[in-house]
């Protein structure tokens, strides 16, 4: 069986800012809650660069 890739078009977002960590925080997409700090978005970062 072969399946395409969907290619889906970039979304260009308007209004949209970066949030820093203690803003991040405040959303919540699981039941679990990870407290995001600056130095682990940096480990994050880091490991993501590798």
């Amino acid at each position: 069986m072969s399946t395409k890739v969907k290619i889906i078009a970039r979304p260009t977002l308007k209004n949209a800012r970066l949030l820093r960590p203690v803003e991040l925080n405040g959303y919540h997409f699981a039941d679990k809650h990870t407290v995001l700090t600056p130095e682990l978005l940096a480990a994050m970062g880091a490991a993501h660069r590798k």
